[in-house]
């Protein structure tokens, strides 16, 4: 039986979904709203679950990105380079000054509450969510709560439940026949646009992927298949494809990216921090959250657990 049950935000993407649900809006409302956002769906998955502790993984610029500006990168194309092109330079200035006063929060979350807060330089909160799973899911169960698609693969633990707070509802692998690997793989050959990471073959047939994932015959013909791109170049499908593993897999990171992680994730287990109720008003105050700070006290017990 498992021990205890964690939950686990990827509470990035929460924030930024609020952003650019709200842009046009001042950044400190905007700032307001997603916290309050964020606050509230928290306890609301707090009350539902009562996990045993709390964990919260931020975003910070990441090592992928470092990696698809390199010679080495393969495809030459720049991870999450499609990420806020259409904006004025007006709108990423706010966008700027938004991402500042998420780090009011941040600190908040840290410095005044018992939430465990994972953070690194160069690390996303992927790989925090992922590396925290792959560390605990085999005696605890796991709750993470994202909109984004890509955690879909940490179902491969029977432990892990993944809540989309789009829907209310958990994610499942059912068209993927159950198979975590099939997901990898289908996403692997086909890329993100979303993301900016080339599809290892364009086009490709949802009934050759499942082929190619069964018959090891139709696998090589598929790996070792060619294509060129509009510009000209020539892609090999195996070298995309093990470097769309490098991108998107959640268990291939580098070495080094991969003690940052567990040495990030010890850290926040070993010293999660107190709640400071004074400390969590005055945020509250700051931001003009009337509406938690007159239900502060049903939130005290998320933020002090």
């Amino acid at each position: 039986m498992p021990s205890k049950h964690y939950l686990v935000f990827d509470i990035s993407n929460l924030l930024y979904r609020t952003f650019f649900i709200n842009k046009k809006e001042d950044d400190v409302t905007v700032a307001g709203l997603a916290t309050h956002m964020a606050l509230t769906t928290l306890n609301k998955y707090f009350k539902q679950y009562q996990p045993h502790k709390v964990v919260m993984a931020f975003d910070r610029p990441s090592w992928r990105k470092e990696y698809t500006k390199t010679d080495a990168c393969v495809s030459k194309k720049l991870y999450k380079g499609n990420r806020r092109q259409k904006m004025t330079p007006k709108e990423k200035e706010k966008y700027r000054e938004f991402m500042e006063h998420l780090k009011d929060f941040e600190n908040m979350m840290r410095e005044h509450t018992s939430v465990i807060c994972l953070t690194s330089d160069r690390l996303e909160a992927d790989d925090l969510v992922a590396g925290f799973v792959q560390m605990y899911a085999d005696e605890n169960d796991i709750t993470i709560v994202s909109s984004d698609k890509d955690f879909i693969q940490l179902l491969a633990y029977p432990n892990v439940v993944l809540m989309d707070p789009n829907s209310g509802k958990a994610r499942t692998l059912d068209d993927w026949d159950g198979d975590a690997e099939l997901f990898m793989f289908e996403k692997c050959l086909r890329g993100d646009p979303g993301d900016n990471v080339q599809s290892a073959l364009p086009r490709i047939k949802k009934t050759r992927i499942r082929k190619a994932y069964k018959d090891p015959f139709e696998r090589a013909n598929v790996m070792h298949a060619t294509w060129t791109a509009p510009d000209g170049t020539e892609f090999i499908v195996k070298h995309l494809f093990k470097e769309n593993e490098l991108l998107m897999d959640l268990r291939c990171q580098p070495e080094d990216i991969e003690r940052k992680m567990v040495t990030t994730i010890m850290k926040g287990m070993k010293d999660p921090g107190h709640f400071n109720y004074f400390h969590f008003m005055k945020f509250l105050g700051k931001y003009e959250l009337k509406k938690i700070a007159d239900q502060a006290e049903l939130f005290a017990n998320m933020l002090s657990r």
